[in-house]
């Protein structure tokens, strides 16, 4: 369950699991640039072995600029190498990082863990 937000407009510090039906239905519909970035999510996030989304999207902001995430891929995980090769091109709307595991925990346990002024603040991460 995603927590509701502070008295920011952002999500509670911490990593929160959710799945894509549970994004959708909190971040997904507010506006048009919503819908449209909730659908390349869903593109975005198919064969990934995990996927953690930050910044404006998961925010009360009505239309977010753009979507932060870090996505985490098993080597040989991607069948579809043009997809993948799209990802890594990528994707309108989406601020996005192919990582590593070592990349990866850095990106969310620090990078992604606190707002431009040092402020503690949550993401959601994409469960099935």
């Amino acid at each position: 369950m995603i927590p509701p937000f502070n008295d920011f407009g952002c999500l509670p510090p911490g990593v929160h699991p959710a799945t894509l039906e549970e994004i959708d239905a909190r971040f997904g519909h507010a506006s048009e640039i919503r819908r449209v970035q909730m659908e390349s999510i869903r593109w975005m996030a198919a064969g990934a072995e995990r996927v953690v989304l930050n910044g404006s999207f998961v925010t009360d902001i009505m239309e977010p600029n753009d979507v932060d995430c870090v996505l985490l891929f098993r080597p040989g995980a991607r069948e579809d190498r043009q997809a993948f090769r799209m990802l890594k091109d990528g994707l309108p709307f989406l601020g996005m990082a192919i990582v590593l595991q070592r990349e990866f925990d850095l990106m969310v346990n620090q990078i992604f863990a606190s707002d431009r002024h040092g402020t503690a603040k949550g993401m959601v991460e994409v469960i099935a």
